[in-house]
């Protein structure tokens, strides 16, 4: 394919539970529809192989070379598409980390997204930078994912059919600093990639209003799959997995179920729209530091 061709990509959206093997049969059924449909990327949401208790995360995680690893670089292979599969918990090498535990003794995972080939080789890599915390009314915490999850460091961004594509997953798009470093370290990016488990409350708020804008700052594609509806007491997700274009088109919408949403990328936009407006060239960055 070359950089100017014109493609499908489609965003799943899902409810994920603490029932990890019907999760797994479910986003693989979702992923086989998706590209039956013409989608040559597609792109599952964050945490959609287990969604459950923090303590439970490390025997529902596997490591960076485990089965299940091994079962998405095959059906990436057999579909020929490009699969961004969303992030799952991966578990750290021995000695890797020095803040391993969470507060009941359980042993803590990366939030990580993988990528794979259309020849099902893993392209990509990205951990979890920004880690969710959500205070309730009492001030106590209803979301702190410190509680269960490793903190990456490091910012990421692959070469995929001719397009930059940087990587991010949800809470990191409320950080443009993160974003601006990412275009300071590779250069402006094509796409941003944002698997997002948003919450209900969050996202009726912010959600759309984060990737339109992450859109017209970057002036790139966002490629934003969500979880949708309730995943256990008090845990919901937002739904509305997105494709937004670099003029802040939102051109797919899950809605309010799971499913899949397709939508067309084109290079060309992406050129156009930084020559008629040449926001990225205007910056004064000199004054930015």
């Amino acid at each position: 394919m070359k950089k100017s061709d014109e493609f499908k990509v489609a965003v799943i959206s899902l409810t994920a539970t603490n029932d990890r093997p019907k999760n797994i049969d479910n986003a693989l059924a979702l992923v086989t529809a998706a590209a039956r449909e013409g989608a040559q990327w597609v792109q599952l949401p964050e945490m959609w192989a287990f969604m459950g208790p923090y303590p439970r995360l490390y025997e529902m995680a596997e490591p960076q070379d485990g089965p299940l690893n091994e079962q998405l670089a095959a059906l990436a292979k057999k579909l020929n598409i490009v699969l961004f599969a969303g992030s799952v918990g991966e578990r750290p090498a021995d000695g890797e980390s020095t803040d391993g535990y969470g507060p009941e003794d359980h042993r803590k995972v990366y939030n990580t997204s993988f990528v794979f080939s259309r020849s099902g080789e893993m392209i990509a890599k990205y951990r979890k930078v920004h880690l969710f915390n959500l205070l309730g009314e009492q001030g106590q915490p209803t979301h702190k994912e410190s509680d269960g999850f490793l903190q990456g460091g490091a910012i990421t961004a692959v070469l995929i059919d001719g397009l930059k594509v940087g990587m991010s997953i949800c809470y990191d798009l409320r950080f443009g600093e993160f974003y601006s470093t990412m275009e300071k370290k590779f250069g402006p990016v094509d796409v941003i990639v944002a698997p997002s488990a948003f919450t209900k409350h969050t996202g009726l708020a912010h959600w759309e209003l984060l990737l339109r804008a992450r859109a017209v700052e970057f002036q790139s594609y966002v490629y934003a799959a969500n979880q949708v509806g309730r995943h256990s007491e008090g845990k919901e997700s937002y739904g509305r997995g997105m494709v937004v274009d670099p003029w802040g088109v939102v051109l797919a919408d899950t809605g309010d179920s799971a499913g899949v949403a397709l939508a067309s990328i084109d290079p060309n936009k992406i050129t156009a729209v930084r020559t008629k407006l040449p926001a990225l060239t205007n910056r004064r960055v000199e004054l930015y530091r």
